[in-house]
């Protein structure tokens, strides 16, 4: 979780901060001392404007060699050791970075982009002690720095902190798609749904208009064990948002815990009939179901029947898919006509592949097996699985030749001792039988007993 904390802090920052960060360049080119002499700032300036050309096409490291000829005799030039310090720290050298930029922000106190890049080596080096020290000062200047600061109290587990920063951050720049998903993440962090459930009611009132606060609030409710109530949310989202069927997949689950078994197969259906939700909510809902049907197998023909409705409506491969599952061990012709019509809507999809190539060799056509092992080895050129189920279908129609050079080749890409490799064993010991390659035969058949025995 943590981890996944800090990625989401790194990318942000790279959105939100250093977009400026030369803008004070110009205004600290000119002399700060008349104690220069004229000569020396006339040798200032094109060896400065170089160093920012160089700069300027990510030549770091001959910037910074430039510049610190230039630090000797202009050490009273903030600008010198600002600039010093944004080249190391594109060259990754933080402590560098930092002992320039802390310098600069010594002769040049309180300057925003100086210690907005100080922010940034603070933050590289994982001080956030000091890195919210300053982006706690740089947010009264940029209100973005609100939403950074939630991200830093939440790296730090400072919870609550966090949630009172990205309220100010609310405050100042309105509600966003960005920081409701941080301050989903927060609230999940901070594992006290009241405070997300009190959130998301006084939410409501101020946006009705938006189905996903109340969304959001069913959720909480639900971690609460406030089935009842969240009920209730979902009926007045459902009523005031008709068109939001996400609200369906909430559904299933709250009927389910209320012993509502009817009324969770009624949303079922609505949740895998509707053309425009997403795929991966359909399959959210489906597999919640499933999980109840295998505990109690008096629903299985109810789960089919709605699967069965959805398959004649739906635009994906969800139901499809869950269909051919179902059937699978029970029915492999049935099992095989809907894992035909999920590859037909997701035509590169791995898992579906395989599951029609083993269909297609257990049913004996071997054929229509070749045909989808060579359309998956196009897309997935190096998958021994698919060589493996084209080399045993080559095997069931005699082409002992081609199975061996299909076979071996699939060999070479399985490293691991494994079922699949205990199969190709098995199955080049029969190859070798067709050829007449005895010697070979009895070595792989003494390769599959010992894996047998591993």
């Amino acid at each position: 979780m943590k981890n996944n904390i800090l990625t989401y802090l790194f990318l942000f920052l790279g959105f939100i901060i250093f977009q400026n960060i030369n803008a004070q360049i110009e205004q600290e080119i000119e002399p700060q001392d008349s104690v220069i002499p004229v000569n020396n700032n006339k040798d200032f300036q094109p060896k400065f404007f170089k160093a920012l050309s160089e700069r300027g096409i990510e030549n770091y490291k001959k910037a910074a060699e430039i510049l610190e000829t230039l630090k000797a005799e202009h050490s009273d030039k903030a600008v010198v050791f600002f600039q010093l310090g944004l080249n190391y720290f594109d060259l990754e050298q933080y402590n560098l970075a930092l002992e320039h930029l802390q310098k600069a922000d010594e002769l040049k106190p309180n300057d925003f982009d100086i210690r907005e890049a100080l922010f940034r080596v603070y933050y590289q080096q994982k001080n956030y002690a000091k890195a919210l020290e300053l982006a706690s000062d740089l947010a009264l200047k940029k209100s973005e720095y609100y939403e950074i600061l939630a991200n830093l109290y939440l790296t730090t587990e400072q919870y609550k902190k966090a949630l009172e920063a990205l309220e100010k951050a609310d405050q100042k720049q309105g509600f966003d798609a960005h920081k409701d998903q941080l301050r989903e993440v927060i609230f999940e962090a901070y594992d006290k749904q009241k405070f997300a459930i009190s959130y998301y009611q006084k939410r409501i009132e101020l946006e009705p208009y938006n189905p996903l606060n109340a969304y959001r609030l069913t959720r909480f409710l639900m971690q609460e064990n406030q089935y009842h109530e969240a009920l209730k949310v979902l009926e007045n989202l459902i009523e005031n948002h008709p068109r939001f069927t996400r609200a369906y997949v909430l559904k299933t689950q709250v009927y389910l815990k209320l012993d509502q078994v009817e009324q969770a197969f009624d949303a079922l259906e609505a949740v895998v009939s509707d053309r425009f939700l997403e795929e991966n909510y359909k399959v959210q809902a489906i597999e919640y179901i499933k999980s109840f049907v295998e505990k109690n197998p008096e629903y299985q023909d109810k789960f089919v029947q709605v699967l069965n409705v959805a398959s004649e409506t739906a635009e994906n491969s969800a139901s499809f898919l869950d269909l051919g599952l179902f059937y699978f061990e029970n029915d492999k012709p049935r099992a095989l006509e809907n894992f035909k019509k999920a590859l037909s809507q997701n035509p590169q999809d791995f898992q579906i592949l395989r599951y029609v190539g083993v269909l297609e060799l257990q049913l004996n056509r071997p054929q229509a097996t070749i045909e989808t092992a060579e359309k998956a080895l196009e897309i997935y050129p190096t998958q021994a699985v698919f060589m493996l189920i084209k080399g045993q279908a080559l095997l069931e129609l005699t082409q002992y030749n081609f199975a061996e050079t299909v076979l071996l080749e699939a060999e070479s890409y399985i490293f691991e001792e494994n079922d699949m490799m205990l199969k190709l064993y098995e199955t080049l010991q029969k190859v070798y039988v067709g050829l007449n390659n005895e010697a070979q035969s009895k070595l792989y058949q003494s390769k599959a007993e010992e894996l047998k025995n591993k």
